[in-house]
């Protein structure tokens, strides 16, 4: 069954990477909604198409933090490869506005590499589990 998964979204993938516009994901919706359930997160392909960048979000912050793949970059039916920045602002409100009014032209990711994103400020970067944001609740 996994063999046969990954070659169907294998081959969508390529067939579908020269159909879809450059925003879009490489796979149509409809592919993606003949598969299980259990089959259409987004790690099951990127955990194997793209391990380099599902393993860098999955030990970023963001995912301590259960921001999901689709919280940035939509869902199948309304997906972004590259996120609008008012993606950033439902969490990140304060530093998109100070981004925008001192480097207009920037992004969050022109700085920060994408799906790592480092905090600044002192003391953060000692963070590793959802725990250490506010021990108190734990």
């Amino acid at each position: 069954m996994k063999v046969k998964t990954l070659s169907l979204l294998t081959g969508a993938f390529l067939l579908g990477g020269g159909v879809a516009m450059a925003d879009q994901h490489p796979l149509p919706p409809s592919a993606i909604a003949k598969l299980p359930p259990q089959q259409q997160q987004c790690r099951v392909c990127h955990e194997k198409v793209t391990p380099k960048v599902y393993k860098e979000w999955a030990h970023s912050k963001h995912a301590i933090a259960n921001v999901r793949c689709f919280q940035c970059h939509g869902t199948f039916s309304d997906f972004h490869k590259t996120p609008p920045i008012e993606k950033c602002m439902a969490c990140h409100y304060q530093q998109v506005e100070t981004m925008e009014k001192k480097a207009p032209n920037f992004k969050c990711w022109t700085c920060h590499t994408p799906h790592i994103f480092e905090f600044h400020g002192n003391g953060v970067k000692n963070i590793k589990t959802a725990k250490d944001f506010n021990p108190a609740q734990y």
